[in-house]
């Protein structure tokens, strides 16, 4: 019997190639950061959009906002107008109220003015006992000027109290709205004493509620032109 001849094993090995690129792993890392710079991106386009909604939104309301304002100049009547005794453009309540002759009181301490003559009107309100009667409620805005003197200031040392004053149907007292008050005669070296006091502001009127004007000196209230001393009221 032939001995039997062992056949060496096969190895196949591959040849060795070249210029084969080597990409390296990426870490752990540097993937989470690639991830964080796209949320921080989405972040960004988020926050650009919401800033463009936003503008759009701030330019309609200041549109619509100078819109309304035009229309409420257009309607509200000049102040200017109103002390030169010109009538308001529209049928808002009004009143421009001027000091006669003499500067009188009515029972309650309110002063008296004049409601027709010269550049005095009303229109949509109503006038009695120095008092303006309001027939529509709302807001209105009243102003009051008095013209005040003293001839003799050597010793007359006295506190002033100009006031606006109002009437309502469901309180017993009279209530103040505006009050300025100031010393008389407070210029040293001088006997004659000028000084105006003027009071303006915009206050809530309901149906047959009263407004009307007090001084707590009264003598030293001077009276004139029409344009020194006068009372009104318009709705904004």
């Amino acid at each position: 019997m032939e001995a039997r001849v062992g056949q060496p094993s096969v190895f196949v090995v591959d040849a060795p190639q070249r210029d084969v690129p080597f990409v390296p792993p990426v870490p752990k890392g540097q993937k989470k950061w690639r991830h964080a710079q796209l949320l921080l991106w989405v972040f960004m386009l988020l926050m650009l959009a919401g800033l463009a909604i936003q503008g759009y939104f701030l330019l309609s309301f200041r549109k619509e906002l100078a819109k309304a304002t035009a229309q409420e100049e257009a309607e509200a009547p000049n102040f200017e107008k109103l002390v030169q005794g010109q009538r308001p453009p529209t049928k808002k309540p009004a009143a421009h109220l001027t000091l006669g002759v003499l500067a009188d009181t009515a029972r309650n301490g309110a002063l008296l003015w004049e409601d027709h003559k010269g550049l005095a009107f009303i229109q949509g309100m109503n006038y009695k006992d120095g008092s303006l009667i309001c027939n529509k409620s709302g807001y209105y805005y009243i102003y009051s000027k008095l013209f005040l003197g003293n001839s003799s200031c050597l010793t007359t040392h006295q506190m002033v109290t100009h006031g606006v004053y109002k009437r309502t149907p469901r309180y017993l007292k009279e209530i103040p709205l505006l009050t300025n008050t100031i010393l008389s005669c407070n210029l040293k070296n001088n006997r004659e004493w000028r000084h105006n006091s003027f009071l303006a502001g915009m206050v809530h009127l309901e149906e047959n509620e009263e407004v009307f004007i007090k001084v707590s000196q009264r003598k030293l209230v001077r009276v004139g032109e029409d344009t020194i001393s006068y009372f009104g009221t318009y709705m904004i």
